[in-house]
């Protein structure tokens, strides 16, 4: 009808775009004593320390890391530093040794986070079969834990290989929502955002963050349970298969 503005039909997706904890797999509660706790007995032989010193040390540091992310986080920041990169200046009573004692915290940190990876049976074959439709895959993660953990961790669970891309918080510098990571994402499988559909567990990271470059979102109650506030999400499943 002339002068009648006539509405598109919405474009057929050309790619899947996965946040990983509590999307693709259920995260149990991270436990970080144990790595802290390792993480005192090498103070202890690397420095010539007591034990009962070095294990001081190693908790006083884990509660002044846990305090700065947690300010970030209250803060609103999406900078997204890695634990060597923020714990390294609080070692420099050890002089040459506090690169290597940071590195070796962020890696004990980041296997205690692969280890509460839980995935459900045949999700490898359910993330393959978007694939094999033809459309991108990609994953998009909120992590502190290095990118090669990740990357280990995803090819043991049979899902690395299905993916055009994987991108991690930790490695671009910022977190979900800001608007880099998504983008970087978006650029890296070649498909423009209102091509793309995003999955995840959370509102503010996988829904209005992805909606806001101008993706399509659904919001995954599948492990956890967020309740939509605001603007809503474009779908709403309870398994993967719904989408």
């Amino acid at each position: 009808i002339p002068g009648v503005p006539v509405s598109s039909p919405r474009r057929s997706a050309q790619a899947v775009l996965f946040d990983l904890g509590d999307t693709l797999f259920r995260l149990h509660p991270l436990e970080t004593a144990s790595a802290f706790a390792r993480f005192g007995e090498l103070l202890a032989e690397r420095a010539g320390m007591n034990s009962v010193e070095a294990q001081s040390i190693a908790r006083a540091l884990g509660d002044a890391l846990a305090a700065h992310f947690e300010t970030l986080y209250q803060a609103g920041s999406t900078d997204e530093p890695s634990v060597a990169a923020t714990a390294e200046p609080l070692l420099t009573r050890f002089g040459s040794e506090a690169p290597g004692l940071a590195g070796t915290l962020d890696h004990l940190l980041g296997e205690c986070d692969i280890a509460r990876w839980d995935p459900p049976a045949g999700r490898d074959a359910q993330v393959r079969a978007f694939a094999d439709a033809g459309l991108r895959v990609a994953f998009v993660s909120n992590t502190r834990t290095p990118a090669a953990l990740m990357r280990r961790r995803l090819q043991e669970f049979g899902l690395l290989e299905h993916a055009h891309a994987a991108l991690f918080s930790v490695e671009l510098g910022e977190r979900k929502p800001g608007e880099r990571i998504y983008r970087a994402a978006l650029e890296a499988i070649g498909v423009d955002a209102v091509d793309a559909v995003f999955v995840g567990d959370r509102m503010r990271e996988d829904v209005r963050g992805p909606q806001d470059v101008g993706m399509r979102a659904i919001l995954t109650h599948e492990f956890r349970r967020e309740e939509p506030a605001g603007r809503p999400p474009d779908g709403i499943i309870g398994s993967l298969v719904e989408v």
